[in-house]
């Protein structure tokens, strides 16, 4: 099958293309900076620019662009952009597109999480047969977060009882692999890692394997939406379909 990766050299998107490859797809990438990379379309979601270019001869899409990491303005062109592949993989008889989405975001208040409900409201209007598929955080992600937490020296600032669901890329990116490969679906079963999590215990277990001396603080942040990740929004208790743990990619990662 041939397959556009949007996102194709992200965090997900790049082990999408390593599994679509590896069993004999061809995987062409969208992206904004495409040198260097094999069979990568210039394109930009913002404004259009080349996505005719990019969906012309692909029978499938996988949607994993994101601009959770960019500005405000960033994140609002995830749903333009949204659209705007979508139109042009409907000129293109495109058969299939599949979405990758956050389990728990229906009722999250979370700005970017109400960027992502919208986008998969385009998705969802059916201008090309679909599948949305809503996983966990990424390992990648927690470490991202934690990060963000740790900038002052010597402790870790954590809102100890937000709970995670932290799951491995490479497991979703298969899942992925899976969805695509196969007929629309529609909205599908949410993909959780194997075991819910207090950010405590997450952060004890980072520090821990990176040999870090943090003292770990407890950081109440007076907003809806942290009581909602304190609550368990984010997690999806009855899929715990990955295997690899927090800790088992820690020692993965870290161990001498």
């Amino acid at each position: 099958m041939n397959v556009l990766v949007t996102g194709g050299t992200g965090t997900l998107g790049r082990h999408v293309v390593m599994l679509l490859r590896q069993s004999g797809h061809r995987a062409r990438i969208l992206s904004r900076e495409p040198r260097g990379h094999v069979d990568a379309v210039q394109g930009d979601l913002k404004t259009g620019t080349g996505l005719g270019k990019a969906v012309m001869g692909m029978e499938a899409i996988v949607h994993a662009a994101t601009g959770a990491r960019e500005s405000m303005a960033s994140r609002a062109a995830d749903v333009g952009g949204t659209r705007r592949l979508l139109n042009a993989a409907r000129d293109a008889r495109i058969k299939h597109i599949v979405y990758v989405s956050i389990v728990g975001i229906d009722k999250s208040t979370y700005p970017y999480h109400r960027t992502k409900l919208r986008a998969e409201a385009i998705v969802r209007e059916d201008v090309v047969p679909w599948s949305i598929l809503r996983a966990t955080q990424f390992h990648d992600l927690i470490e991202i977060v934690l990060g963000g937490f740790t900038r002052l020296p010597g402790v870790a600032a954590i809102p100890f009882r937000w709970q995670f669901q932290p799951v491995d890329t490479r497991e979703v990116a298969q899942r992925v692999v899976d969805v695509v490969l196969q007929e629309p679906a529609g909205m599908l079963p949410d993909f959780g890692g194997p075991e819910v999590r207090d950010f405590e215990s997450i952060a004890e277990s980072w520090l821990k394997a990176r040999k870090r001396n943090r003292r770990l603080i407890n950081l109440k942040l007076p907003f809806r939406f942290s009581r909602q990740f304190a609550e368990g929004m984010l997690t999806c208790p009855e899929h715990k379909d990955g295997k690899i743990t927090f800790d088992q990619y820690l020692q993965e990662k870290y161990a001498p």
